[in-house]
């Protein structure tokens, strides 16, 4: 019974086995291999291996601690099928089918088993189902096969492989790097590859050129066991244009031994592969092109050693002769090719041989080495500076002695990434840094602000950017300061508004204010300047407050010239009615600082006269509106009414009353008597033409405008004399026009009720006899007036107002005499009280002299005009 039991046992165990191997086949063929389902593949980057069987994908890992490790990988697809299809399709066998799978496997199984900087760095190994075959290296950016053009197998070409040439010093570094390499496989692992070519090195992520293709590798000894047995591979003797599943290394680099049965195979015969690379890289096209024919090839081979070689370094051409020589003892070892003029006389080769073994220096031959390197770095193409200086630099930050001289070059060489290779890369470094840095580290990063907010996502920018900013705000340093300010200006725009307004502005505000240097509130003034357009009004409202708290204590040129500039940044903002509100108040007392000079006050004044200007327009006095409302906009005919002292508008005397009894200035009674009493026709005696000009809106802002203090020239009529504005008219003087008897005569209210106690414009009436003659604000002078001109002023005194100018030119000109202009008056003094009137009358003695002057005949009316 137990050993039925026990045999039971184990058929149940066989039993399981199966199962389990039936569900992992099963599982594999709807996920496929295992590297498939722990890694996602992002884009197909290349092609690799023999034939370019293996496409190479760019992959992120599933599962996230795996992420933490390795966070980026290349995984290698080998479509089993597709291969199947394709041998069936141009008659291969299936036992070719299975050899060439069997190489795969080789190859895969022995990088896994290397370790070293020059060889690929497996991550996971080989697996395969039914249909496909994968393994997971380190990130790859291509073959060197893709590099030098050939993109067989790959569907769509990567951007960064499109016009891709290699520069000199990067092909230098990479051979050194692969010769090393070789040195290592030959001396330590007694391993001789067999197939160095553009399709078995690749060039990682990092730049470094690794081997892979290790499927035709086989050891020193069994190489020596070959020696004489034979041809090591067997190759056709004719054309063939297309080698799918090849058996053999690419004929193009392999050394002639390895195809000859007397040959002497071994480690020499990677040095003439190499050499085969070598001039294909440097040449841009194959030394050796046979199409697989090992006829086509013997040719070829012979003559290596009489070829010119005019593509290649002159420093480099006899060594490479010597490693293409079909003698195999000819040929350099690996070690002895590393001292080769070609790499040992390029400084700039020696300069990044130092960095990829920068961690092993100590500090004094670091910095040593970085001064030199300031000088040299510039010369260096962006490639080289992405992948070879940049990765080591990156490194040296955690050095705080060294950052003060890393820092600088690290963030120059970062200004030529682009964003998603500068978070990859770089920024993964210099985050530690942003939230330490002090001194001259944290104003290198200041200056560089704006290359951080530009090449950072928004999380970074809220977590590490404006943090050091915000410490940048707080230094007591004013060069600190200062800079931080300059940068916000230029990056005002980038930054999210509830960062700006709870962590920026306030720093700003407290800088223009705290401040004693010039410099630094200049700078904040001019930074809250190029915030305006992202403010609301109430949070401006507070830079209202910070302009009057610096205005009043600093009149400086700079600084009221900031303020404004903010005050022009604000009226664009937040229009006109804010501006009379707000900044009209601010910037009118500021007229009068003396440190503005000519330019500046000019500015000041056509801003203010802007706002002035558009309030004007708001409130309607446009030119047909003006002319409307008979206001004189430009000193033009100001209105079309009636005489003011017309009966019927008389009673608007009491306004201009009031104004005259306010003013203080002969010019201010003047102004209000030429607003307020010109008749058009009296107007039109003083223009140029008879036609009066149409009112004109007022332009602040033209150059050719006069100065606030200039007086407006004197009115002169058409005889050339000049007018004199002052009311009252003076004592003695002459006749009074026919309209301005008509006047008087219509029936006036009482005059001294309406004008008040303070002010009697007929105190001076009648005038006394003199030269001057003055009616309503006309002054002229009237000489041998003869009797005609009364009669024509009697006859037409009914007439409308343009037949009154046109005899009033013939009236008042004298042809034969001119007086020199009289001077403005100033207005009488106002009566000590109501009592005392000066000289003039009461208004019903006033009426009574009005009525008894209109009823006189004409030759009393003469006697009393003279």
């Amino acid at each position: 019974m137990a050993l039925n039991m026990k045999s039971l046992t184990q058929a149940l165990a066989k039993t399981a086995a199966v199962i389990e191997k039936h569900v992992q086949s099963t599982v594999q063929e709807v996920t496929g291999p295992k590297p498939l389902q722990d890694y996602e593949l992002v884009e197909q980057i290349g092609s690799g291996g023999p034939a370019l069987a293996w496409k190479l994908y760019s992959g992120r890992p599933r599962n996230k601690a795996e992420h933490a490790h390795n966070p980026e990988v290349c995984v290698w697809v080998l479509d089993k099928k597709l291969l199947s299809e394709t041998r069936q399709r141009i008659g291969i066998t299936k036992a070719a089918e299975d050899a060439f799978l069997e190489v795969v496997r080789a190859d895969a199984g022995q990088m896994l088993k290397l370790r070293h900087p020059g060889v690929l760095r497996v991550v996971q190994a080989l697996d395969e189902s039914k249909t496909a075959m994968a393994m997971v290296t380190e990130p790859i950016f291509a073959s060197v096969a893709n590099v030098l053009g050939n993109l067989e197998n790959v569907s769509k070409t990567p951007k960064e492989l499109r016009g891709l040439e290699l520069g000199l010093l990067e092909i230098k570094h990479g051979l050194l790097q692969l010769t090393e390499t070789l040195s290592f496989l030959h001396n330590n692992a007694q391993l001789v590859h067999r197939a160095i070519s553009p399709e078995s090195v690749f060039i990682t992520s990092t730049g470094s050129w690794k081997f892979g293709g290790f499927g035709f590798a086989a050891t020193v000894e069994q190489t020596a066991a070959e020696a004489g047995a034979g041809a090591s591979f067997l190759y056709p003797e004719y054309d063939v244009d297309e080698v799918v599943m090849p058996l053999q290394p690419p004929l193009n680099y392999t050394a002639p031994e390895l195809t000859r049965s007397n040959g002497n195979p071994g480690s020499c015969s990677d040095i003439f592969s190499l050499g085969c690379l070598i001039y294909h890289l440097l040449s841009r096209e194959p030394l050796v092109l046979c199409k697989n024919n090992l006829r086509a090839y013997k040719a070829k081979v012979q003559y290596l050693a009489s070829a010119s070689f005019s593509k290649i370094p002159p420093e480099l051409v006899h060594d490479l002769k010597r490693m293409l020589s079909p003698a195999e003892l000819s040929r350099p070892t690996a070690s002895e090719f590393t001292g080769s003029p070609f790499f040992r006389e390029d400084t700039r080769l020696r300069a990044l041989r130092f960095l990829d073994h920068m961690l092993e220096r100590d500090n004094i031959q670091k910095s040593d080495f970085l001064k030199a390197l300031s000088g040299m770095w510039t010369e260096f193409d962006p490639r080289v500076l992405r992948y070879k200086v940049l990765p080591p630099l990156c490194l040296e930050l955690r050095n705080v002695v060294m950052l003060p001289m890393v820092l600088p070059m690290v963030l120059t060489i970062a200004e030529s990434q682009e964003k998603a290779d500068f978070e990859s890369s770089t920024l993964p470094a210099l985050l530690p840094v942003l939230s330490s840095a002090t001194g001259e580290s944290l104003l290198l990063l200041v200056k560089h602000a704006a290359l951080l907010i530009n090449k950072v996502t928004s999380e970074h920018l809220s977590t590490s950017v404006v943090p050091m900013l915000v410490r940048a705000y707080d230094d007591p340093d004013a060069r600190m300061q200062e800079e931080v300010l300059k940068r916000t200006i230029g990056i005002a725009k980038q930054i999210d508004y509830q960062i700006l307004k709870q962590s920026i502005l306030p720093r700003i505000h407290g800088l223009a204010l705290k401040t004693t240097i010039a410099a630094v509130r200049v700078n904040a003034l001019l930074c809250l300047g190029e915030l305006v357009p992202r403010l609301d009004k109430n949070s401006f409202k507070e830079v209202l407050q910070t302009l009057q708290r610096c205005t009043a204590v600093d009149h400086s040129a700079p600084t009221l010239m900031c303020t404004l500039g903010v005050a022009d940044a604000s009226y664009k903002q937040f229009g006109v009615e804010f501006a009379a509100e707000h900044l009209l108040p601010l910037l009118t007392p500021l007229l009068t600082a003396q440190q503005l000079n000519l330019q500046q006050f000019t500015k000041y004044m056509q801003f203010v006269k802007e706002i002035l200007r558009e309030i004007e327009e708001k409130r309607g006095l446009k030119d047909g509106e003006a002319a409307k409302e008979g206001i004189s906009m430009n000193g033009g005919p100001p209105s079309t009414k009636g005489n003011s002292w017309d009966a019927d508008y008389w009673s608007s005397g009491v306004s201009k009353t009031q104004a005259i009894s306010s003013a203080t200035k002969p010019e201010q009674v003047a102004a209000i008597f030429s607003s307020a009493t010109t008749t058009p026709a009296e107007s039109s005696i003083f223009s140029s033409t008879t036609k009066p000009e149409k009112p004109v809106s007022p332009d602040f802002s033209t150059p050719n405008a006069r100065p606030l203090n200039e007086r407006t020239p004197t009115p002169t009529i058409s005889g050339g004399m000049p007018l004199d504005w002052e009311w009252p008219p003076k004592a003695g003087t002459g006749t009074v026009g026919a309209s301005t008897t008509q006047s008087f005569s219509s029936g006036a209210p009482d005059v001294s009720s309406s004008f008040g106690d303070d002010f009697d414009p007929f105190a001076d009436w009648p005038p006394r006899n003199s030269s001057g003659n003055a009616v309503y604000g006309v002054a002229s002078s009237l000489s041998s007036s003869s009797s005609s001109s009364i009669n024509s002023i009697n006859n037409n005194k009914n007439h409308n107002n343009n037949g009154i100018a046109t005899k009033l030119d013939d009236f008042f000109s004298s042809p034969g005499q001119s007086q020199p202009p009289l001077k403005l008056a100033p207005p009488p003094p106002p009566a000590a009280s109501s009592g005392m009137r000066g000289r003039g009358r009461s208004s019903h003695s006033l009426r009574g002299g009005i009525g008894a002057y209109s009823r006189a005949s004409l030759k009393q009316q003469q006697d009393l005009l003279q």
